[in-house]
This record gives C-alpha cells, sequence and structure tokens, in this order.
C-alpha cells in the first residue's frame, strides 16, 4: 500500500512536470504533439526521473560502503571528482585539439567519480572513525574543487559560461539518447546489485559477520563502489553536479518504508530520489533557479534537523 502510493505520488508529479515548462502549461492536447513536448519537456522529466533514481541509489550504496550516514557522492567529494574531470578535459581539449569532443565528458566524468572512491575505500581501510573518513571526504571534495576552479580558469573563454552553467546543475540539456543510455545504465547496475543482494545484506551487519559467513567485504565494497561511482559519473556527466539527493532520499525513504533487506529497500530509495528530483525540478521551473539552488535549500535544513533530532535522542 505504501509503495503503491508513493509510486501515484510519482506519476502525478511526472505529469506536473510533462505539462509546465518554460512555455507556461500545456492543457491542450494538440500542444502534446509539439517539439517542445518531444524534444525538451519529456526527455527532461524523464532524465530528473531516472537521475533522482540514481543518486538516490548511489547514496545509499555510499551509506551502506562507508557505514556512515552522512556519505553522498556530494559529500565525499565524488560529484567534485566527476566536475574536476570533465572541467580538465574542457580545458585540455580545447587548447590540444580546438575542439571539445562530448564524448569525453563522460570518460572524463566516469574517471573523477572513480577515481575518488577508489581513494576513499583505501583510506578507510586505515581510518577506522567514521568522523574522520567524513572529514577527509569533504576535504577531498575542496580539494578537487580547487583544481576544478583552476582549470575553469585555464579555460577558453568561450567555454566558460557552458562550463559554469553546467556546475550549477541541469535536467533542461539532455535528449533521449542520454535518457536511454542512463536507462541501461541504471538497470545494469542494479541487476548486478541485485545478483549479489544477500551477500550485501549480510556485509551491512558487519565485516566480521561478513568473513564468518565467507562472504568477501573486499568483493562486496567493489561491487557497491563500481554501481555508485557508475551511476554517480553518467548522472554528473549529463546533468551536472546534483546535490543533496543522494544523501536525504536513503533516509527519507527509510522513514515511509520499514522493510531493510536489499531487494525491498531498492525500489522505495529508487522512488524516493524520483520524487525529490522531479519535485525540485517543477519548482525549479517555475522559479527560474537552477536545480541546484532548489536541492540545497530543501536538502540543507533537512540535513540540519535529521541531525539535531538525531543528536538529542541520543543524549535523551
Amino acid at each position: 500500500m505504501r509503495l503503491s502510493t508513493a509510486v501515484v505520488a510519482v506519476l502525478l508529479l511526472l505529469v506536473l512536470s510533462l505539462l509546465y515548462g518554460s512555455a507556461g502549461w500545456s492543457w491542450e492536447l494538440e500542444n502534446w504533439s509539439s517539439p517542445i513536448f518531444w524534444e525538451l519537456r519529456l526527455p527532461r522529466s524523464l532524465m530528473a526521473l531516472l537521475a533522482g533514481a540514481g543518486l538516490a541509489l548511489a547514496g545509499y550504496w555510499m551509506q551502506l560502503l562507508f557505514k556512515n550516514p552522512l556519505a553522498s557522492p556530494s559529500v565525499l567529494g565524488v560529484t567534485n571528482g566527476a566536475s574536476l574531470g570533465v572541467a580538465f578535459v574542457t580545458m585540455a581539449a580545447q587548447q590540444i585539439w580546438g575542439y571539445n569532443f562530448p564524448e569525453l565528458t563522460l570518460l572524463a566524468a566516469f574517471a573523477g567519480a572513480m577515481a575518488v572512491l577508489l581513494l576513499l575505500a583505501l583510506v578507510r581501510v586505515r581510518l577506522n572513525n567514521l568522523t574522520s573518513l567524513l572529514i577527509f571526504g569533504v576535504m577531498l571534495g575542496h580539494l578537487a574543487g580547487a583544481l576544478e576552479t583552476i582549470f575553469q580558469r585555464a579555460a577558453a573563454r568561450n567555454d566558460l559560461p557552458n562550463l559554469i552553467y553546467w556546475s550549477m546543475g541541469s535536467f533542461s540539456k539532455v535528449s533521449m539518447p542520454q535518457v536511454v543510455g542512463l536507462l541501461v545504465c541504471l538497470i545494469f547496475v542494479i541487476f548486478i546489485v541485485t545478483r549479489n543482494h544477500r551477500s550485501i545484506d549480510v556485509f551491512s551487519l558487519g565485516e566480521r559477520i561478513a568473513v564468518s559467513m565467507s562472504v568477501s567485504p573486499s568483493g562486496i565494497s567493489n561491487v557497491l563502489i563500481f554501481c555508485s561511482g557508475l551511476l554517480t559519473a553518467v548522472i554528473t556527466a549529463f546533468c551536472g553536479p546534483i546535490a543533496f539527493i543522494g544523501l536525504a532520499a536513503p533516509h527519507l525513504a527509510k522513514l515511509w518504508w520499514p522493510y531493510r533487506t536489499q531487494l525491498r529497500l531498492i525500489p522505495a530509495v529508487a522512488i524516493t530520489g524520483m520524487f525529490i528530483a522531479l519535485f525540485c525540478d517543477v519548482v525549479a521551473r517555475f522559479m527560474d533557479l537552477p536545480i541546484n539552488a532548489i536541492t540545497s535549500l530543501i536538502g540543507a535544513p533537512w540535513v540540519m534537523w535529521w541531525l539535531y533530532q538525531n543528536k538529542t535522542q541520543h543524549h535523551g
């Protein structure tokens, strides 16, 4: 019943997203056959739907991997790593070839995201304290952001506005082939995780328990690193860095969904991410603001409230 209600809520938001855009409302059926609908609104709405699900799942798997409720692609610097890769390629491609190949953007974002994730996985072995790991990730994100700024400064002036606009995050500059590509990626990643769902459930109980039950912690870590890194890289390459969805969606899903196994929690986390992304995108259209401004305005107060509530309950 709860899952059905959530699906209906997402579908209603999807219809609202398809009806409203910069050109106004499209209540008449003839407007639904126009290029505005098929080339702009439909790809944007579907990308928001899929990107929300992907970021939510990436955040959930990172929280599971690092045993840290504040882990997410944006907080731990994975998104910054992907952005750094895109900024580097934009600068280097223009100076070396005089033209920025779009295919390089995806590869650079994937390489940057995976580099940060692998570094965090290596550091996790030495830093047993979760707070230290979180601080390390935040500082790594700042370092990647500083290098990104240097590459932006070195980029050609003609490329700089596009690079800055890309860094704000947007679902509007996407095409149907990109939507299909993200859908294939999402299905592929979910397939990998569901094939290992029993081992991941054991891994979530702790590494000692996993070893005692013949489950390889390093093997499961590699699966979670690859899946979360791939989703983060693809979404960041297509949409730019999107903040807070990966952090907030897993916690919100656990508030309304009682099950905790992988097979049952994945749909709830994905649907919650879809709802957040669609809602923020509709608000961003209505207010004519970048998507990151809306996700931060909504997500930052929620995270502060969540921290305050957990600290109060801990002392209570």
